[in-house]
Formats: C-alpha cells, structure tokens, sequence
C-alpha cells in the first residue's frame, strides 16, 4: 500500500529549508484568516520562517483580544461580521454595525464585505442593495478602508461548474458594475479587491480597472487560484504587476483552523508565493489543485527587488493598511 501524498507537499519539500529572499525587509500579509485555535502557533512558526511577521486578519471578534495578546502590534485586524448568522434582518444588520464599533476599538483599519455570488444567490444582495447601505456608512464614518471579494474563479463558469444558472449567479462580468458604483460611493476611501480583483484571469481587464478607479488596490490572496491562473499567463501577469506596482499588496488567504494542520500546510502558501513572484522557476507546484492541471503548474515571475518591496510592506505603509507603527 503506498504512502499518502500530502495535499500541501506533492514534491515531497522540506519546507523548513526556506529559500533565500529575494528582497530585504518585513513582509505584511494582508489577507488571511487566523483563529486562536491547537494550529495557531504552528501557523506563526511557519510565517516566521518566511519573513512574513505581520499580518492583516479576518478573526472573529471573540478572539481578538487573545490574538492580541499572542502577537502585540505585528497583527491587525479586518472587521468582518457573523456569517453564520446572515440574514436580511433589521437584527442581523444592527449587529454587524455594533461590530464595525467594537474592532475599530481594537484598532482594525479595515472592513471586510464579502460578496461573492453566492450571496447574490442566498440574499439578492449586491454593493449597491439598499440593505447595506447604512453598514456602508456607518463603516466610512469610522475611518474604515474596504476590502471587497467580488468574484471567483473563471473556472467556477461554465457548464457544470457551480456557477452555471447565471439566472441565479450573474455571469462573471455582471459581478463588477455593482464594484465600479461601489468604489464610487466611497472615493476616495481605500478599497482592495481581494483575490487580485477576482479576475488574475484578465491582466487587461484589471488593468482598465485600475485606471479608472484611483482608490482601488488589489491583494495577491488565494494561492492555489493565483498560482494557477499566473502560472496560464505569466508575461502577462508579470507586465501587470510592473505596470501597477503600487497598487498591488501581499496576501495569502491562509486559513487557520484545526481543520488545517501542520507546519507543511502553512508553510506550502508562502513558499509557492515565494517562488511565484521572486524566482524564475517554472514547473510543478507542491499544492493540489482541484480546479487546475494534472500536475498543477507554478510559473516564477521574478519580480525586481523594487517592486516586491512595494508588494510585501511599501504599498501598505503608504496606504496606512499596516499594523502598528507599520
């Protein structure tokens, strides 16, 4: 009977050898999802070992205070409501503003709005539905920057896939009108589209984008979906970025729950982003990919020292996104 292949580990690395970085200095995480749970020291180990000592979390608010605790300043946070209990309710929206209150009291400098298209589905709401409104505003009078999920992965379309009835989903461009109002409203407040605007598929449409929209920065979270759809189009990526250096920030996605265990788990995203933007590797990645090729494929963009310093903390200071003193 053979061995079981590690879903995080298909080319057998030994992810505490960690490659040489190639540009200097802090690296900021500005999209992940830790919670206090038996992996969360297991989760810091592996970030440390990476270089990435700050991070910008999506925890939920009953652990803020004991992540605080653990990590000090080198963590801040991104306001998020219950999910569990969403609802349209007059009950569930009050909540949620209570909530906007009390992580600014914990310092958060950014709300999170997710509106992929299964909440179009579930509820009927998109950015500019008149239920969130008044979260909308209330979240800008208290200082907030936004971070928006918007849309998913090209691969989710089509025939089959999840989202096929676009009836009930919208096709994958419907999702950006409800965006492009949005950013309107709140200009010239900061919104970062998650997931690279939820469209690495499309350089050029990110790029159209971009131009218009002056308070829109993207984040690079998501790892099997970056390393994926970058690895179909690297020069193309790979131009993007040089374009807009200063409108891109460093993320992973890493989720932290007991669900996910082991340094190797961890340690796999920041070593396939590693590879992704800062060598010339082109080949296997280590990360299974259910949506992707059979082996998936990784493509090294290398990156100028100049912009991944921009990527991992420049864009961020200069935003005041960063924790702490940033």
């Amino acid at each position: 009977m053979s061995a079981r292949v590690d879903p995080a580990n298909l080319l057998g690395l030994n992810y505490r050898d960690v490659p040489r970085r190639k540009a200097a200095g802090p690296i900021l995480d500005a999209h992940c999802h830790i919670h206090m749970c038996g992996q969360t020291a297991t989760f810091f180990e592996a970030a440390d070992a990476y270089g990435v000592t700050a991070h910008l979390t999506m925890t939920p608010l009953s652990d803020v205070p004991a992540l605080k605790r653990l990590r000090g300043d080198r963590v801040g946070f991104i306001a998020i409501p219950n999910w569990k209990e969403m609802s349209g309710s007059e009950a569930f929206r009050t909540r949620w503003m209570k909530d906007l209150d009390a992580f600014r009291e914990a310092g958060a400098r950014v709300c999170k709005f997710w509106m992929a298209p299964p909440i179009r589905a579930e509820q009927g709401w998109t950015l500019e539905h008149a239920f969130l409104r008044p979260v909308v505003d209330h979240a800008r009078s208290l200082g907030f920057a936004f971070m928006i999920h918007v849309a998913d992965p090209s691969a989710w379309w089509g025939r089959g896939a999840r989202y096929e009835n676009t009836t009930v989903f919208g096709t994958k461009l419907e999702q950006y009108p409800p965006l492009e109002w949005f950013l309107k409203y709140v200009s010239p407040t900061t919104v970062i589209g998650a997931h690279l605007g939820g469209f690495v598929e499309d350089p050029e449409f990110l790029d159209r984008l971009l131009e218009r929209h002056a308070n829109l920065v993207l984040d690079s979270s998501a790892t099997k979906w970056i390393v994926r759809e970058v690895a179909r189009r690297p020069e193309k990526v790979r131009a993007f970025l040089l374009r807009r250096v200063d409108r891109v920030l460093f993320g992973s996605d890493l989720v932290v729950r007991d669900a996910y265990a082991g340094f190797d788990h961890y340690a796999s995203r920041y070593w396939a982003h590693q590879a992704m933007w800062e060598t010339d590797y082109r080949g296997e990645s280590p990360i299974e990919d259910p949506d992707g090729e059979h082996p998936p494929r990784l493509a090294g963009l290398d990156l100028p020292p100049e912009v991944l310093s921009a990527m991992y903390i420049g864009n961020a200071r200069r935003l005041g996104l960063a924790p702490g003193k940033g």
